[in-house]
């Protein structure tokens, strides 16, 4: 069964995937077995103008959506993106692999009550992690993987009590990249 066939039936939702004005910067990093080199990757698009302009853009265009997900490409670029979030005004946390499993806990209770509006993590919730009411997914972490791509993508795609879609915000490219959700391109 296609991913196409199951958004059709109603098992999945749609993303709506948007081009943005802002865009990572990934041209002076080099790969390793086919992916981006995770520190040089986080050492180019982690930093405070690029940042400030994907929280701007974010929030400009985000209007009543209520659960975003920020996929980071590292620890210390989610933690900024989140910190960033919140002297925003935007309740927001952050995961990582470093984050204890009882804070972890903690954090994605509070996203799925509704006290966080963003949550941002570094290679942590791409599986395993279920939150139907995912309706923003920022994607500020390039990759050269597609199931990578799918993984994260997916995260937005059960469906949701209050919309029949997920914005999809492409800062890294991904969808250039690989195609959209439903017709994924090898590399």
């Amino acid at each position: 069964v296609s991913i196409a066939e199951l958004v059709f039936r109603g098992y999945l939702a749609t993303l709506r995937s948007k081009t943005t004005k802002s865009k990572l910067d990934v041209s002076k990093v080099h790969k390793r077995g086919g992916e981006f080199i995770e520190s040089e990757l986080q050492a180019a698009v982690d930093n405070k103008l690029t940042n400030e302009a994907v929280v701007r853009e974010v929030i400009e265009r985000a209007e009543e959506r209520k659960a975003w997900l920020f996929f980071c490409a590292g620890v210390d670029h989610a933690q900024n993106m989140a910190q960033m979030l919140r002297d925003c005004g935007i309740e927001a946390d952050c995961v990582t692999g470093a984050t204890p499993k009882k804070q972890r806990e903690d954090i994605l209770a509070a996203f799925k009550a509704g006290e966080l509006r963003a949550l941002t993590n570094a290679n942590v919730l791409t599986t395993g992690f279920d939150y139907p009411d995912i309706d923003l997914i920022a994607m500020v972490r390039p990759t050269m993987s597609p199931s990578l791509y799918v993984q994260m993508a997916g995260r937005g795609m059960r469906p949701k009590s209050h919309t029949d879609h997920c914005l999809v915000l492409d800062f890294a490219g991904v969808v250039e990249t690989h195609g959209p959700i439903t017709a994924v391109r090898p590399p």
